[in-house]
C-alpha cells in the first residue's frame, strides 16, 4: 500500500511532493527541514515550510498522513467557530467543497449547525492534495518509518536515523527538525528537557497522570452485513456493558437531556458525512438525526475512564512501549465491546465497522501497536484505525511555557485578557481534561492546581494566542515542536490538543523552520515579525481582534492584524476597523510613533495623501520599499486607514531583514 500511496503522490505533473522510487535505494538524504510525525501539525508544518521554498522530509510510522484526523479517525473538527484561519481554514473550505459537489452535508456533528465533519479518507485526500501544491519547495514522504536515533552536534539537532525494514537504516540530515509525533516519541532521543504528566524528564514520575486515550472506530449502517462483521461477544464485555448503559440506551433521552441518551443523539455527536445517504442531515435539528448513517465511536469508550476523582492513565503509557501496547489493547477491546453492545442490546444489527475508509489496507497492523489476543473478531479489527486518539503527549520545556494565565479570557470581549505581540497562532478551545483530575496531578512548579480547572465547559470564552517561545526548546537548537508537544502546562494542553490549533501551530513551526534553514539563523534568533509576516500572508490570524469589515481575504487584512497585534492603530469599534476611512495627520504621527518607537509631532486633523504618507514613513523606515505594496489609488488621493496600516506593517517587516 505504501507503493500505492507513493504512486498517487507522484502521479500529478509538476508535483512538489516527491517520493523514493524504492526503499532499498534511499539510504541518506539532505533537507532544509525534517518533520517527524505526519499528523495534523506535522503535515501543516511540511506544507508551510515547502511554501516558503524549503526542502522537506515528512516522516510517519503509519501509512497515513493527518494523524488524529485520519489515522486516529477523530475527523469531526473540534472547532468552536472563532479561529478559522490559515491552513485550517483552507482545509475546512476544501472539505466543504468536496462534499458540496455531491450535495452532502458536513455540518452534522456535535448537535450544532455550524460544525464540520469529514470522513478520514476524504480528509487525507485533501491533505495529500494540499501537499502536492506546496510549491516552490518540495516534500519527500517517508511512510512506515520509525526514528531510531537523533543526530546531534554540540547543542544542535542535525538529523535523524530511520529504521528501514528489518535491517536497514536511512539517515536524514536537516537544518531544522520538527517533533510532531502523537506521543512526543522523538523527544527522549534528544537532550531537550520535556514534561510528561506533571513531572520533568530529569525526574520522571511514571505514575504521574495524563489524559485518557480512545481507540476510535468509524461505524456505518448497511442494508445487510456479512456474518464476520457481527462482533462476537468479546472478552470483558460484562465488565463494560454497565458503562455503555450509562451513555446510550434504546429508550434514552434526546440531547440535551440527561444521560443515558438514545442512539440518534449518540450518532449525532460524532456524525460523519455519507455521500450515499439521500437524506438531509442538519446537526442542530434533532428530527434529522435518525437518518445519520455513519458516525464515530468516541464516547463511552475512553480508557481507562476511571472518572475525574480516581487515578487514570499515567506517564508510563508514554515512556514504556510495552505498557503502551497493553493499554492500546484494552482501548481496542472496549471499542469492540461497544460495537457488540450496539449490535445486540441496542438491537441495531445493521450497524458495523465502516469498511470504506481504507483502514487495514496499507500495512498498518493494529496488533503491532497493541497487545490484543482475542482473534475471533479479526475481520472487524481489520477496519479499525491504525492508531489511538492520544490526547496528552510529552511536551517540550520551551523558552516560554503556556499556563492557564496565558490563555485566560474575558468572555464579554471574546478574547484573551492579555495581548501577546509574539503571537504565532490562535486557539479557542476551553481547558478540557479527559480523565483523572485528582488534586496534585497538575504542575505545582508552574503555579497550577485543580483550583484553576474551570467549573463548567464553555465554548464562548473566545480566542487566545500561542507565543513564539512555546515552539522552541529552552536551550536546544535545530529543534522545534508542533502537534500536542508544544510547551504548555497539562491544563493548557487540554485546550491546545485539538485539530484546529494543532494545524495552526504546525503551520507556525513550518514557517519558523523554513526561515531558519534558508537564512542560516537559529529559530530562537529569528525576528519574530518575519515569521509573523509569513503566517499573515498565509492567512493565519495572530491578533485577538476580528472585524466584520476585514475578513482574511480582505487586501488589508494583514495590515489590520499587524496594527491590532502591535497596537499601532486603534479600530473604530471592537468589531469594525474602518479600513476605507481617511487618515488624519495626527493619526499618521501616532501610528509611526507607536510602530517604530520614535518621537513624532502630534500633527493636525487634516487628511493625508498617499504621497505625503509615503514621504513621512520612508523618513522613519528607509528600508521600506513603497512599490512592494498594492495601493488602492493614485498618490495624490487620500490614503485610507487600511492602506496606512498595511504600509506600516510592511515597513516594520522590511526594517528587520533576515540576512
Amino acid at each position: 500500500m505504501r507503493v500505492f500511496l507513493y504512486s498517487i503522490l507522484c502521479s500529478v505533473l509538476f508535483t512538489t511532493v516527491l517520493c523514493p522510487t524504492a526503499d532499498s535505494e534511499v539510504r541518506s538524504g539532505q533537507y532544509d527541514v525534517i518533520v517527524v510525525g505526519a499528523g495534523s501539525g506535522g503535515t501543516a508544518a511540511a506544507v508551510q515550510a515547502a511554501r516558503c521554498g524549503a526542502s522537506v522530509a515528512l516522516v510517519d510510522e503509519t501509512g497515513w498522513i493527518g494523524g488524529q484526523i485520519t489515522a486516529a479517525a477523530v475527523s469531526t473538527m473540534d472547532d468552536v467557530g472563532h479561529n478559522r484561519s490559515g491552513l485550517y481554514l483552507e482545509f475546512i473550505r476544501r472539505i466543504r467543497e468536496s462534499y458540496g459537489a455531491t450535495g452532502t452535508d458536513v455540518n452534522i456533528c456535535y448537535w450544532g449547525n455550524d460544525t464540520i465533519a469529514t470522513e478520514p479518507k476524504v480528509a487525507e485526500e485533501i491533505l495529500l492534495d494540499i501537499l502536492r501544491g506546496s510549491a516552490p519547495g518540495k516534500v519527500d514522504l517517508f511512510l512506515h518509518r520509525t526514528p531510531e536515533a537523533v543526530l546531534t552536534e554540540e547543542n544542535r539537532v542535525t538529523g535523524i536515523i530511520l529504521k528501514d525494514g528489518d535491517s536497514g537504516t536511512i539517515m536524514l540530515k536537516g537544518k531544522v527538525t520538527i517533533e510532531a509525533t502523537e506521543c512526543g516519541d522523538l523527544l527522549p532521543m534528544t537532550p531537550a528537557r520535556y514534561r510528561a504528566g506533571n513531572s520533568l524528564s530529569t525526574n520522571l514520575d511514571m505514575d504521574a497522570e495524563i489524559q485518557d486515550i480512545t481507540w476510535v472506530a468509524v461505524i456505518k449502517s448497511e442494508d445487510s452485513i456479512p456474518e464476520e462483521l457481527r462482533v462476537k461477544r468479546p472478552d470483558g464485555y460484562d465488565r463494560d456493558v454497565g458503562r455503555f448503559r450509562k451513555v446510550v440506551t434504546t429508550d434514552g433521552a434526546t440531547w440535551p437531556g440527561q444521560a443515558p441518551f438514545d442512539f440518534a443523539s449518540y450518532k449525532a455527536y460524532r456524525a460523519l458525512p455519507d455521500r450515499d445517504n439521500p437524506h438531509r442531515i442538519e446537526g442542530g435539528e434533532s428530527e434529522t438525526w435518525p437518518y445519520i448513517t455513519r458516525t464515530c465511536v468516541n464516547w463511552a469508550n475512553d480508557v481507562p475512564a476511571n472518572g475525574p476523582d480516581h487515578v487514570g492513565l499515567t506517564v508510563r503509557y508514554l515512556e514504556d512501549k510495552d505498557y503502551r501496547r497493553l493499554v492500546n489493547g484494552e482501548a481496542i477491546g472496549r471499542t469492540l465491546r461497544f460495537i457488540h453492545y450496539v449490535q445486540t442490546e441496542l438491537g441495531l444489527s445493521n450497524w458495523t465497522v465502516d469498511r470504506s475508509q481504507g483502514y487495514g489496507k496499507r500495512g498498518d497492523r493494529i496488533r503491532d501497536r497493541a497487545l490484543y489476543l482475542d482473534e475471533s473478531n479479526d475481520a472487524v479489527l481489520n477496519h479499525f484505525p491504525p492508531i489511538p486518539y492520544v490526547r496528552e503527549s510529552r511536551r517540550i520545556v520551551g523558552i516560554e511555557t503556556m499556563t492557564a494565565k496565558t490563555v485566560a479570557r474575558d468572555r464579554r470581549l471574546g478574547r484573551a485578557v492579555e495581548n501577546r505581540t509574539n503571537s504565532i497562532a490562535l486557539g479557542e478551545y476551553p481547558l478540557d481534561i479527559h480523565g483523572s483530575r485528582v488534586p496534585g496531578s497538575l504542575e505545582s512548579d508552574l503555579g497550577e492546581s485543580m483550583a484553576d480547572y474551570p467549573g463548567e465547559w464553555r465554548s464562548d470564552e473566545g480566542v487566545f494566542q500561542v507565543p513564539y517561545g512555546a515552539l522552541i526548546p529552552e536551550t536546544m537548537d535545530g529543534l522545534l515542536a508542533a502537534e500536542k508537544n508544544i510547551s504548555v502546562s497539562r491544563l493548557v494542553n487540554g485546550a491546545t490538543r485539538l485539530q484546529p490549533i494543532t494545524i495552526l501551530t504546525g503551520q507556525a513551526a513550518g514557517a519558523i523552520a523554513a526561515l531558519s534553514a534558508l537564512s542560516d539563523r537559529d529559530p530562537r534568533d529569528l525576528p519574530v515579525i518575519s515569521v509573523q509576516d509569513v503566517l499573515l500572508r498565509g492567512k493565519s490570524a495572530l491578533s485577538l481582534y476580528s472585524f466584520f469589515d476585514v475578513q482574511p481575504d480582505h487586501p488589508h487584512w494583514r495590515g489590520v492584524q499587524g496594527a491590532t497585534l502591535y497596537g499601532y492603530f486603534d479600530p473604530m469599534t471592537p468589531v469594525i476597523f474602518g479600513t476605507s476611512l481617511p487618515v488624519e495627520e495626527r493619526q499618521m504621527s501616532y501610528m509611526i510613533s507607536r510602530a517604530f518607537y520614535v518621537r513624532d509631532l502630534e500633527g493636525g486633523d487634516f487628511f493625508v495623501s498617499r504621497s505625503d504618507f509615503v514621504k513621512r514613513l520612508k523618513k522613519t523606515a528607509p528600508r521600506w520599499e513603497p512599490s512592494s505594496m498594492e495601493w488602492d489609488g493614485p498618490p495624490e488621493e487620500l490614503i485610507s486607514r487600511g492602506e496606512a496600516v498595511t504600509a506600516v506593517w510592511d515597513a516594520m517587516v522590511q526594517s528587520v531583514p533576515l540576512r
